[in-house]
């Protein structure tokens, strides 16, 4: 077996893990043709999974070493590693995926308000974070006033009783031709 399909198998075998894969599961299947940004793609598996689908997948992580071991297991001709945030710019992508990451980020206000600058007319942003981190809520709910962005879909998945995964998809602008399922 290949050393990616490796590496997923043991990602789907622990339950948080699985619960962020679940994240690009569900939104992979709407990405066919569209250019993603996987912002804080760690080691790389999720943007792997998305590249299967889209057309495109820029991974940003600001930690070389992730994106190092990234660029060795999970490369594809269509992924491109990046960790110096400075290659974003002037780049658009039609999804933006931050699966796992605000929670991560000492100001991600500052984060949140660079974002719709890298979207495509259009397109959506995508989040994830463990039930803990309730406090994002406020947060994203003024960004989204702030930004003009409108709130698509939230969900959340149980990791046991206690905890869970919330889900939020925001869009600007809509275009009708994306479809999101959880």
């Amino acid at each position: 077996m290949q050393e990616s399909e490796q590496y997923l198998e043991l990602i789907r075998r622990d339950p948080f893990l699985r619960a962020m894969l679940a994240s690009y599961e569900n939104v992979a299947g709407s990405t066919a043709g569209k250019d993603v940004l996987d912002y804080g793609c760690g080691y790389g598996w999720g943007s792997y999974l998305l590249s299967c689908h889209c057309r495109r997948v820029t991974a940003y992580d600001p930690d070389q070493e992730r994106i190092e071991f990234a660029s060795r297991v999970f490369s594809r001709k269509n992924i491109h590693f990046i960790s110096e945030e400075a290659c974003l710019s002037g780049k658009y992508y039609d999804l933006i995926c931050l699966f796992m990451v605000l929670h991560n980020i000492r100001d991600c206000e500052d984060i949140l308000i660079h974002l719709p600058g890298y979207l495509n007319p259009g397109g959506m942003i995508m989040f994830s974070y463990k039930s803990t981190y309730r406090a994002l809520v406020p947060v994203l709910d003024q960004w989204a006033c702030d930004c003009g962005f409108t709130l698509a879909h939230s969900s959340h998945r149980y990791l046991s009783d206690e905890e869970s995964v919330e889900e939020r998809c925001y869009y600007k602008n809509r275009d009708e031709e994306w479809f999101y399922a959880l």
